[in-house]
């Protein structure tokens, strides 16, 4: 019993270390060219508070935004985003928020903070915030495009809703089309018309799609398999109805961004992954403790049984069971065994009804 729980406890001591790395979430931030963002970043409090913050980009343009120093100013990476750039906090405090005003669409990219805490017998550590940021620019007007985040890990799999181009929603489908967005611009990635066969037979393998009815009519949806981190990106499925095929370059009127994770895999499940996993603890801590109840009562039962007390009566009569139940023969053996203690031809002092005849002799 004591091995199995002390198994259970290194094994959860395992589960928690091993989970316990930082495993920030992914935040979606739609803004239109001309608007503001605010990047806050945060990271957990500890014993030495940083000295520094770094804001860096990972996506679409690697590489360093600004670098703020405790108590002193920031500086930005590109001088020409020094003015619409500004910082609030201070690194020390284990929180600064990031303003980036007039935004462009080239600043759609994925963000995330990165902070510096000194370590004076080795290099010092550098901790990435609690949370990481994908900001989309829409250059169109706003409300004309739909965003939607989706999350999955390397090998895994994301589901894109395929929408008519222009509304064709009863007309019967003849083309599907899916662009995706990885640097400036769109590039289709699958086109498939009735008439012709997929432009890039080497990607057609990993795109399914599926049609499922629905009271308002046939839903479309667009499988990408065999996902990997350099698949992350903006996605827009497209059906043709009707016609001849839409040859416009731009994303559709829904843009879905995939977001792969490679080496940080299962940060999105982490929280149900935990809860499950404390769960299934529990309820083996409780089964073996049960078990071992049970084991424990039935071992008692069994030891009582086994020795059950004997009543007082009982106990007496076997104290000398012998003696009583002596036959009349074993009452001889132990009168003439008495006698032969004394010698044969003189009588024992003590005794002095031996004989009729020698009492007779010791009145006269």
């Amino acid at each position: 019993m004591m091995t199995g729980t002390k198994y259970l406890a290194c094994l959860w001591t395992v589960v928690i270390t091993q989970a316990g790395f930082v495993c920030g979430d992914i935040q979606f931030l739609e803004r239109h060219e001309g608007e503001s963002v605010v990047l806050p970043c945060v990271v957990e409090k500890r014993s030495t508070p940083p000295f520094g913050v770094y804001l860096k980009r990972s996506w679409l343009r690697p590489g360093e935004v600004l670098f703020h120093y405790t108590k002193s100013k920031f500086q930005v990476n590109n001088s020409s985003d020094k003015n619409r750039t500004s910082v609030d906090g201070d690194p020390s405090l284990h929180s600064v928020n990031v303003t980036i005003s007039q935004l462009r669409v080239r600043d759609t990219d994925r963000y995330y903070c990165e902070f510096l805490v000194e370590n004076p017998s080795s290099e010092d550590e550098k901790i990435q915030g609690t949370t990481e940021f994908f900001l989309f620019v829409n250059p169109d007007a706003p409300g004309s495009v739909d965003m939607e985040l989706v999350e999955t890990c390397a090998g895994g799999s994301a589901v894109l809703p395929c929408l008519p181009s222009h509304g064709e929603g009863l007309a019967p489908v003849e083309g599907v089309s899916v662009k995706r967005q990885r640097g400036m611009a769109p590039v289709e990635v699958l086109y498939d018309w009735k008439r012709h066969s997929s432009s890039n037979p080497s990607s057609s393998s990993q795109f399914h799609l599926s049609s499922t009815p629905s009271p308002g009519g046939i839903v479309f949806k667009l499988t990408v398999q065999q996902l990997q981190p350099e698949d992350s990106g903006l996605y827009s499925c497209q059906l043709f109805h009707s016609g001849s095929p839409d040859v416009s370059t731009s994303l559709g009127r829904h843009v879905v961004f995939v977001s792969v994770q490679g080496d940080r895999c299962g940060c999105s499940s982490y929280p149900t992954l935990l809860y499950t996993l404390s769960s299934a603890v529990v309820l083996l801590l409780l089964l073996l403790l049960a078990a071992f109840v049970a084991i424990y009562k039935c071992k008692a039962t069994r030891k009582v049984k086994s020795r059950p007390q004997a009543p007082i009566y009982e106990e007496m009569v076997g104290v000398a069971p012998h003696s009583r139940k002596l036959g009349p023969s074993h009452l001889e053996e132990a009168e003439s065994s008495e006698y032969r203690n004394c010698p044969m031809k003189k009588s024992c002092p003590d005794n002095y009804y031996e004989s009729p005849s020698g009492a007779l002799r010791l009145k006269r």
